[in-house]
């Protein structure tokens, strides 16, 4: 699988480097040559940096790991995307990361779907902090975090399900791309309960079933 990361925030990189060290062949790419650079070096032999378009045309799997409102420029720039399993990470969140700003009748996912309908959407590892990917543990005290996905391509889910896998985390199917109005939500919670109640950035979900 080769993996095309687009953003070398905490996100992107945090999960450039697990897939690296799962044996993935890596792709980094950011606005800002260094950045990328560095997600690279960090990441290890199995990753590097490369221009847009080279991601844009070699990348099975292209990973959106930048913020809700850069996704759009994003996306117009993206020239091979027909086909291509496109996983968004993003969540509408507001400035201040108190409310969404999306919700009920469409979600953020939906909407960058539109800008791009001939790519294979899938909403995925949005309601997990950073600080969880960045520890290189898919569990915490034991358990496997659970990463629920949504996205109308039975390919691009099962792809997205193997991904989730392979990474050591407990993949979840959470139904088409419109469930990414509940599964936003559940970002929203995550961040209200960690950095808000206290308690702390390292917490995930866990469906038990």
């Amino acid at each position: 699988m080769k993996l095309g990361i687009i953003g070398t925030g905490k996100v992107g990189s945090a999960l450039g480097r697990m897939a690296a060290e799962a044996g993935m062949e890596v792709l980094f790419s950011t606005r800002r040559p260094e950045a990328a650079q560095k997600a690279a070096l960090e990441a290890g032999r199995h990753a590097r940096a490369v221009t847009l378009e080279t991601l844009d045309r070699e990348a099975e799997i292209i990973l959106l790991a930048v913020p809700y409102p850069a996704i759009a420029s994003v996306v117009a720039s993206l020239k091979q995307l027909a086909g291509k399993v496109v996983i968004d990470v993003s969540n509408p969140l507001n400035a201040d990361h108190t409310e969404l700003t999306l919700g009920h009748i469409t979600s953020g996912a939906e909407e960058n779907a539109r800008l791009a309908p001939q790519a294979k959407w899938v909403k995925a590892f949005n309601a997990t902090f950073a600080e969880v990917y960045a520890s290189g543990q898919p569990e915490i005290d034991g358990k496997k975090v659970t990463i629920f996905y949504a996205g109308d391509d039975a390919a691009a889910n099962e792809a997205v399900h193997r991904l989730i896998i392979a990474l050591g985390f407990d993949a979840v199917n959470a139904g088409p791309l419109k469930n990414a109005r509940y599964l936003e939500p559940l970002s929203m919670l995550n961040i209200l309960m960690g950095r808000k109640q206290g308690l702390g950035t390292r917490i995930g979900y866990r469906l038990l079933r």
